[in-house]
């Protein structure tokens, strides 16, 4: 039997075929499927050439007993129906105003602290610290020492719960969160931090001066194995991982300086910039090894001594010239070579990193 050339419009699409009248009414339906997605039963084919059948075909319709070629080339016909409903998710969607207020709070923009009057030093540096996983599993570990009646143990061991628990607040609500406490101890365990202003207002105070205060606070605090195997795990708390730290807040933001004492007059005599040149006897006389030192810092400074006057002696532009300005100095030390006091030069090296 003869194959005839068919275009099916359907929706926006124009679908050609080779119409073969023997496959019966089922292998159009079928092919039809195949491209479009539409399901035979869901399927609704009209004719738009003459000399077709009236209305919808159905699946009764003989296409052999119909003069298909009669009819003009290309042979056209008109369906209808929606492709296959798309399958519904495994993972039901869930919309963010369904959430309870703590997942809300994990998916949202992270919620902010209320500025309680001059806070903002508070409120940045208990931000930082939000981001900072391994301090707050510390902290939940930590169990306050007795105090033995000293205040300043009892105020940094108040000012370190009310951290957790601003912490914590902030990741149950998206909402801002009022760390009321949080101040409140923080004026105790630091008095400085609760100074007011003649009209009786907050002082404004500065962000780094109370982060050094409050990771001093915790470092004298969170010790013990609780809270160390809590932050930093067992592998963590191996002595080659740890590395001299001793506590979370070195263990966990520490780094490993490493200090270099050498003796100007002793370097300049050596190479025969100090005046006349000594002979080799007292050259070999005056020898003074460099005195390396190794220590934990709890944070890297910027110095910006010198500013960008015309005057200064030392103009500092870049944030990297701050820091390298910081790591070295001059100072007076007892040298043993000179048997007197003399000046030597400082120079501090990063031998490792925080975790």
């Amino acid at each position: 039997m003869a194959v005839y050339k068919t275009v099916v419009k359907w929706g926006k699409e124009t679908i050609e075929i080779s119409l073969d009248p023997s496959g019966g009414v089922s292998a159009l339906k079928s092919e039809l499927q195949a491209r479009t997605g539409v399901p035979a039963e869901r399927q609704k084919i009209m004719p738009k050439s003459k000399g077709l059948w009236k209305g919808v075909l159905k699946d009764s319709c003989d296409l052999g007993a119909l003069d298909l070629g009669s009819i003009k080339s290309p042979i056209a016909m008109l369906m209808m129906g929606s492709a296959t409903l798309p399958v519904e998710p495994v993972v039901k969607t869930v919309f963010l105003e369904d959430l309870p207020p703590e997942e809300a709070a994990k998916i949202v923009e992270p919620s902010g602290l209320v500025n309680l009057g001059n806070t903002c030093y508070l409120n940045s540096v208990t931000q930082c610290l939000r981001a900072v996983p391994p301090l707050r599993d510390g902290l939940r570990r930590y169990v306050p020492r007795p105090a033995n009646g000293n205040p300043q143990s009892s105020a940094h061991a108040a000012l370190l719960s009310s951290l957790l628990r601003t912490l914590d607040s902030l990741d149950a609500s998206p909402a801002a969160v009022t760390p009321s406490g949080l101040v409140m101890s923080t004026k105790v365990a630091f008095p400085q931090m609760a100074q007011t202003a003649p009209n009786g207002a907050p002082m404004q105070q500065d962000a780094e001066e109370f982060y050094s205060s409050l990771v001093g606070a915790g470092a004298g605090e969170l010790r013990g194995d609780g809270p160390m195997r809590a932050a930093l795990g067992d592998d963590g708390c191996a002595p080659e991982a740890l590395d001299g730290a001793s506590n979370v807040i070195d263990a966990v933001f520490g780094l490993k300086m490493e200090e270099t004492l050498t003796c100007d007059e002793l370097q300049a005599a050596a190479a025969g910039d100090g005046g006349d040149a000594m002979d080799a006897e007292t050259e070999g006389a005056l020898v003074e090894k460099p005195v390396v030192t190794y220590d934990i810092a709890r944070k890297i400074v910027c110095n910006i001594q010198g500013g960008t006057g015309a005057g200064s002696d030392v103009n500092i532009t870049h944030v990297a010239e701050g820091i390298q300005l910081s790591l070295s100095g001059k100072l007076e030390k007892h040298s043993e070579a000179l048997g007197r006091d003399a000046m030597w030069t400082r120079t501090q090296r990063i031998a490792r990193l925080p975790p």
